[in-house]
């Protein structure tokens, strides 16, 4: 298995819209993305970084870097809303690995199990359009 499999799956999760398996999904577009060459030590420092910041309350900026590589990223909620009884969450996440820029903004909605999760977006929430060049 290759080291970056599971971070490309989580990824594909945050990418994908719909409800289809993540271990569906093709993550080839992926390959020229900062999160395809992130190392495994990035890798536990973004699902560290995401745990935390979904956790916070609505506002909160929350940034990540690995010494070892350079590599960073931001996170910030943006808001918390009911959706159909759910509650859910906009985040807005950058990152930067090996000169490579990247992001947007994602959904994660609670689950019936109490865990977080990427859900397809609606529609971006206002003022949320970014673009890759973006600062971290």
């Amino acid at each position: 298995m290759n080291k970056n499999t599971p971070c490309l799956i989580l990824i594909t999760a945050l990418l994908v819209a719909g409800t289809t398996s993540v271990g569906a999904q093709n993550t080839l577009f992926l390959r020229d993305s900062p999160i395809a060459h992130m190392d495994d030590q990035d890798e536990a420092i973004l699902r560290e970084t995401i745990d935390a910041v979904v956790a916070a309350p609505d506002g909160t900026t929350t940034d990540w870097m690995n010494p070892a590589t350079g590599s960073k990223g931001r996170l910030q909620v943006l808001d918390t809303h009911e959706d159909f009884g759910t509650t859910c969450r906009h985040i807005r996440m950058r990152n930067e690995v090996n000169g490579r820029k990247g992001g947007g903004v994602y959904r994660l909605c609670l689950a019936e199990d109490g865990r977080w999760k990427f859900a397809p977006n609606a529609e971006n929430p206002p003022g949320t359009v970014s673009s890759p060049d973006d600062d971290v």
